[in-house]
């Protein structure tokens, strides 16, 4: 294996413990590992919430300084890109779904006149799940990078109490601020909603919110409304549209996080139809559980008390903060 030379390809979004254990098992073959990443022009016809180039070499780039594997990385323009060309190389690494790819390669390769190269096929890395931790599975919002789920079914079935140590934190705001005047929503709303691509599915959580993005023609994926507005009831909640979606209702007092709303996210989220969450109680924690529970790229919007809108796109930052937060829950005897 002296002076060997492996050869992978892959788009590593979202770099996780699969693509690790195919990095490192693949360098495990030869002595320099060429790493061969999926250029953003290849990927214009697959899910647009694949990180771009840049990220996805950053992020192999660390990993492979953390882990001192001997690779480079380069930028993959077509299907085999070197590895049908190639002469000194020797060794290619793959999964089950790309082994036929690596054959293939290898009747070109052979074709030309070239050596055939030795195929190093690496076994999968399961989720919590008990499937195949992908990167498919971490955009959908399930689990994580190890493949850890952000949210447990045993964990819905509960019912939790605020603890008064993350009142302060959960009142600053969790996104971008867009300020309007309380007189008018529409002002903030409107300036938050020119940052927003129609493509991407909103959750909005709150009265005020819900109905501002009714008055500007928004779609909502989900919406959260409680018929209050500053503890108080609001006299426009009986505008607020509910004929055109699926309605769930929910039991929820304040400051808690209840086994009915889990229940109620959890449909939600299933939901390919637009839906509103009706909250018997209070709405102000749901956005703990929905963006546990929701898919990467999902924008969240939700009131911020006499200033404006907040806008967060739920991420990998949000959804361990939203993890955090539930970890310091209380859960409530259900005895």
């Amino acid at each position: 294996m002296e002076g060997s030379i492996g050869l992978l390809g892959g788009t590593f979004d979202r770099l996780h413990d699969g693509h690790r254990a195919l990095i490192l098992g693949t360098s495990l073959e030869c002595d320099h590992l060429q790493i061969h990443v999926t250029s953003d022009s290849m990927i214009t016809d697959k899910d647009p919430l694949i990180q771009d180039i840049d990220t996805r070499l950053k992020q192999l780039q660390e990993m492979l300084i953390q882990e001192s594997i001997n690779a480079s990385l380069h930028v993959l323009h077509d299907k085999y890109g070197p590895a049908v060309s190639l002469e000194k190389c020797s060794v290619i690494g793959c999964t089950e779904e790309t082994l036929s790819s690596c054959e293939e390669i290898n009747k070109i390769r052979m074709k030309g006149g070239l050596s055939p190269l030795r195929i190093v096929k690496i076994g999968h890395i399961l989720d919590e799940g008990g499937q195949i931790l992908s990167s498919s599975r971490i955009r959908s919002g399930i689990v994580d990078q190890n493949g850890k789920f952000w949210l447990n079914d045993s964990e819905t079935t509960l019912d939790y109490s605020m603890p008064k140590i993350l009142d302060e934190e959960l009142k600053q705001p969790m996104g971008k601020l867009f300020p309007g005047p309380i007189e008018d929503p529409s002002i903030a709303m409107d300036l938050a909603l020119e940052t927003i691509s129609d493509e991407l599915k909103i959750i909005a959580v709150g009265d005020v919110t819900v109905y501002s993005l009714q008055i500007a023609n928004r779609e909502v994926w989900i919406s959260v409304i409680d018929g209050m507005t500053h503890r108080t009831k609001w006299d426009k909640f009986e505008e607020i549209d509910l004929k055109a979606k699926l309605l769930i209702n929910a039991k929820n007092p304040p400051g808690m996080l209840t086994n009915s709303i889990f229940e109620a996210c959890s449909k939600a989220t299933s939901q390919s139809e637009n839906v509103t969450i009706l909250v018997d109680g209070e709405e102000d924690l749901v956005p703990i559980p929905l963006i546990l529970m929701a898919p990467l790229g999902t924008i969240l919007l939700y009131g911020q008390p006499n200033e404006g809108v907040i806008v967060r796109e739920i991420d990998i930052s949000a959804k361990r903060r939203a993890r955090r937060f539930l970890n310091s829950f209380v859960v409530r005897d259900s005895s």
